[in-house]
């Protein structure tokens, strides 16, 4: 659409030409538009609310343990897939979890949420690790090794802050 848009009709100026269009990262737009479709497609399908309804059982789990496993979904989902598009794609199913298993929305949305910022294994995670891999000083194997221990502590500590700290906020 920004081809049609003139800046300067005279000289035949518009507001995007090929050549830059060429080095927008359009993978990552991609991923993203993608990421908020999913979501909205989830949305408006009401199979957040099925999905909640289908696992209503968790109520009778300890608090504890719905929250370790939704941090640890979360933290390894990021590690393949976008983080907007995780956390987008995934709040709504927790809320109606939450709701169909009498347990407060915010003690899944809190841990999701933060667990999202957790992608430390791959390069595909997240831009900064794709940069770090990209520079040929760290190896894929490396990544992995270092990136499962951040992890696995961030998959400790994010529980431990939502029942402590959290109890505050909640």
């Amino acid at each position: 659409v920004l081809f049609m848009i003139p800046v300067d009709a005279r000289t035949g100026v518009f507001a995007l030409d090929w050549p830059t269009a060429n080095r927008l990262p359009w993978g990552i737009l991609l991923l993203f538009g993608g990421g908020l479709s999913l979501a909205k497609a989830i949305e408006s399908s009401r199979l957040a609310e099925w999905m909640g309804n289908q696992v209503a059982g968790l109520g009778s789990m300890p608090g504890w343990v719905v929250v370790l496993a939704v941090t640890l979904l979360i933290i390894f989902l990021t590690e393949i897939t976008s983080n907007l598009a995780t956390v987008t794609a995934f709040l709504p199913i927790l809320f109606s979890v939450a709701e169909a298993a009498g347990i407060d929305p915010m003690l899944l949305l809190l841990p999701a949420t933060l667990a999202a910022s957790f992608a430390f294994m791959l390069p595909v995670a997240t831009p900064p690790n794709a940069i770090v891999f990209g520079s040929g000083q760290v190896s894929i194997g490396h990544m992995v090794r270092a990136g499962l221990w951040l992890n696995l502590t961030g998959a400790i500590l994010i529980p431990l802050l939502v029942y402590t700290l959290g109890a505050w906020l909640l």
